[in-house]
């Protein structure tokens, strides 16, 4: 009977529940941060790292992880709107503060899990080094590039001048009184750049000696004149060997210590070379690194392998290359602020995507390899 009668209570209050309209009470929902309507767009940052996201013509964008994400955005029905970043900086500032609900690629490591929700991961990378394409030349290619340079000509183009120069006048001061010297101006002025030629280089076959009180004089001012001449050449010369030994030199992460070394601000690169005691010239964005690293004003750039080899290959080919070497490797995910209300639905989308062919496809097309 005790049975029957608690049945009876509880089939009573549902349903009196039930006419008023209102519910049991459930879990209380996590609004969106800043007093924004679960009803408003989502607000996705892109900034241009391609090939994860890049920039079209005019405002379109594109890449690895845009293509993921517009896939997900599809299958948990949501609407979003791009909100396109330069810095680095700015954009995890403002998905701190609420004003970005997603970033579609981001590094998953503690420094960011401790501020920032991730989804699943959904792809294994890792840093690279870019260097300028002179640092991949062979050596001896280096050395003979070098040896041929315009200054290195110059000064090579004016000792031959000289000689000849110093040639002319040996032969106007001996040519009608010493027979090694005879012979009209071309023949005679030739004999006379032989001459020139062996005293600089101080090899004295004495096959030609000047006989005459003038030639002697003009003999003794190109030997002492050849002294600074072999010096100004020799210097030339190990200065060149110099540049040549010296460049090439980062073959490596453990060459970059006492180099000039860039990376972008609060990126993983930097916290890592910082953790290794390598000093660091922090930059805004891509561009500005690589750049400066074509224009050989650094020695060597830090950032996602990927984004390195695709900038490489496009936007700096023939200007910087990437060194195999890969290290500190690390999963991409997709960050939201924490307790952000659309993570659960977003996990399930990706598990779901990721496991698909066309997925395979996608990462075979951006990165050249399949996941």
């Amino acid at each position: 009977m005790r049975f029957k009668r608690n049945i009876a209570v509880i089939g009573f209050f549902a349903l009196a529940l039930l006419i008023s309209g209102r519910t049991l009470p459930a879990a209380e929902a996590i609004s969106p941060p800043n007093g924004r309507s679960s009803q408003d767009k989502l607000a996705v940052a892109v900034m241009h790292l391609p090939p994860f996201l890049m920039k079209g013509e005019g405002t379109s964008w594109e890449g690895l992880s845009l293509e993921l994400w517009q896939i997900i955005a599809r299958e948990i029905g949501v609407d979003y709107a791009l909100k396109e970043y330069t810095s680095v900086e700015t954009v995890r500032d403002d998905i701190i503060a609420g004003r970005v609900d997603i970033i579609p690629g981001l590094a998953v490591t503690e420094g960011h899990e401790r501020i920032l929700d991730f989804s699943h991961q959904y792809l294994r990378s890792g840093l690279a080094i870019a260097v300028p394409a002179t640092e991949s030349t062979p050596r001896l290619l280096r050395f003979t590039r070098h040896l041929l340079s315009p200054d290195l000509l110059l000064v090579m183009g004016g000792m031959l001048l000289l000689s000849l120069l110093a040639g002319l006048v040996i032969w106007l001061a001996e040519g009608r009184r010493n027979r090694d010297f005879g012979g009209g101006p071309v023949k005679g002025t030739g004999h006379g750049f032989w001459w020139a030629v062996v005293t600089l280089t101080t090899v004295g076959y004495g096959d030609k000696a000047p006989q005459t009180i003038t030639g002697r004089l003009a003999a003794i001012t190109w030997m002492f004149a050849s002294i600074f001449l072999i010096a100004s050449f020799t210097g030339a010369i190990t200065a060149t060997m110099t540049v040549g030994s010296l460049e090439g030199k980062i073959r490596g992460l453990a060459d970059l210590p006492g180099v000039r070394v860039g990376a972008l601000s609060r990126s993983v690169g930097k916290s890592f070379l910082n953790a290794k005691g390598i000093s660091v010239q922090p930059f805004e964005n891509v561009q500005e690194g690589l750049s400066a690293l074509a224009e050989e004003k650094l020695d060597a750039f830090v950032l996602n392998e990927a984004i390195l080899k695709y900038m490489a290959e496009n936007a700096y080919k023939g200007d910087i290359v990437v060194l195999p070497e890969t290290f500190d490797h690390y999963f991409v995910g997709m960050a939201m602020p924490t307790n952000s209300i659309w993570k659960e639905n977003i996990n399930i989308a990706l598990l779901d995507v990721i496991g698909r062919d066309e997925w395979a496809e996608t990462v075979s097309h951006y990165l050249g390899v399949r996941p």
